[in-house]
């Protein structure tokens, strides 16, 4: 490796030098010692100190593996493997596939350009070598790589980054073990589905006991669902906001979901920005009295099915966080064993088909309907299979939905109920 110690100027031949490339590394590989030296100096020239030489194709390849080039200057006819054949030969291996690779040659001819550019070339130079065009077509192809290699780390952090926040999000819902706790010990069967559109998106669920108040002898169960406003890094962050509050929570408050979703409104609208809100639906299982009570922000109508039936309750209610003094109310029902409620984000309802057809809260109501009949034993995975054939499972929006039942004989069910039939639905994370 030659080094230059010389001062490298900050313009030539009318040419703004740019970013500076002392740290590039460049290999020639070229018979003549004369040509190395020539296209040195015009490296030089260039601000690139960093050059070392290869006299021939074998030396070349031994080079690549010690030299480690940003780029290299082969000539065409390099004995006893010409540059056409070295090219093929780096670019079959990956660590070479985006190198530049600047051929030479005094042949410059059509056929000798495109066989250069089939071999994998990244440009061609005529010989004798112009100096101000060797330089500029250098340099241009070291900044290329470098604003490259640099996209490339970038992105390499953001998907690290993203696949760092993604599991913290799934650690918002309950996972398998303590779900099934829950569900076993209250007589309930849980069967979730959780998916981003994204990475990491705004959509998150959680369910937990609530001590009951003083005299009563069975807990209750807090069942609460949110969507937050958008999709991506930002409504990720507003989840995490929203769990944080929720998690904050004092039990007296748990048990009345009017007021719960009072409070929670009233600190998101100091928090959240202008525009940016959360649907959510927040319900609260008695056992003991077979109810169910619930209070809701905007969120898709749930369904609750019984011997008659499913139909469908009222969620309406102004959206979390877009008016700080907004009020809710509480909403009784019977939930009786034997009774689901199956709760979802608008990533259903608003899901669209090939035809751009909307299913909407009709269509998702007919669906549930059709499973429950089709498919009695597990109407839930049949209901996702679905919904997956007709609307594929490239999501345009986060996509949460519970199917809730409650059954005295039942033990718990987790996402594992879901199993093989979810499988065409949700592609595996990584």
């Amino acid at each position: 490796m030659m080094e230059f110690q010389h001062e490298t100027p900050a313009s030539l031949y009318g040419l703004d030098l740019g970013i500076p490339l002392g740290d590039r590394r460049v290999l020639i590989a070229d018979d003549s010692r004369f040509n190395q030296r020539t296209l040195t100096r015009f490296l030089h020239w260039a601000g690139i100190t960093q050059v070392a030489f290869a006299a021939d194709g074998t030396e070349l390849l031994e080079r690549m593996e010690t030299v480690r080039p940003d780029l290299l200057l082969v000539d065409a006819d390099l004995p006893p493997i010409d540059g056409i054949a070295l090219c093929r030969v780096l670019r079959a291996d990956p660590r070479w596939r985006d190198l530049p690779i600047l051929m030479q040659s005094a042949r410059n001819t059509d056929q000798l350009r495109a066989l250069c550019f089939q071999a994998g070339a990244t440009d061609l130079l005529a010989k004798p070598v112009n100096p101000g065009e060797c330089i500029a077509r250098v340099r241009y192809h070291l900044e290329r790589r470098s604003m490259v290699q640099e996209l490339r780390a970038f992105r390499e952090r953001v998907e690290r980054d993203l696949r760092q926040a993604r599991g913290m999000q799934l650690a918002l819902v309950p996972d398998d073990a303590s779900l099934a706790v829950l569900a076993a010990r209250n007589g309930l069967s849980i069967e979730p589905v959780f998916q981003a559109s994204d990475e990491i998106g705004g959509d998150f669920w959680t369910s937990f006991e609530i001590d009951p108040p003083e005299g009563e002898a069975e807990s209750r169960i807090g069942i609460f669902v949110a969507d937050l406003s958008g999709h991506g890094i930002a409504s990720a962050i507003n989840a995490f906001r929203l769990h944080t509050l929720l998690t904050r929570t004092l039990p007296d408050d748990r048990r009345d979901p009017a007021r719960l979703l009072g409070l929670l409104n009233q600190r998101l609208s100091d928090i959240l920005p202008v525009g940016q809100f959360a649907a959510a639906f927040y319900g609260v299982i008695d056992r003991a009295a077979d109810t169910l009570l619930y209070a809701a922000a905007g969120a898709p109508n749930p369904l609750l099915g019984s011997r008659g039936g499913f139909r469908v309750l009222d969620a309406s209610g102004l959206p979390l966080g877009a008016f700080g003094g907004a009020l809710y109310e509480n909403r009784r029902t019977p939930f009786r064993p034997g009774d689901t409620l199956f709760l979802c984000s608008d990533g259903l309802t608003e899901a669209r088909d090939g035809n751009d057809a909307m299913l909407g809260e009709e269509g998702l109501a007919d669906l549930v309907e059709q499973a429950a009949a089709a498919a009695p034993d597990r109407p839930f995975p049949w209901l996702m299979a679905r919904f997956a054939e007709r609307f594929g499972t490239s999501l345009r929006d986060d996509l949460t939905a519970l199917w809730i039942r409650r059954d005295a004989g039942c033990g718990a069910v987790g996402r594992n109920a879901v199993g093989h039939a979810m499988a065409a639905f949700i592609p595996p994370s990584d």
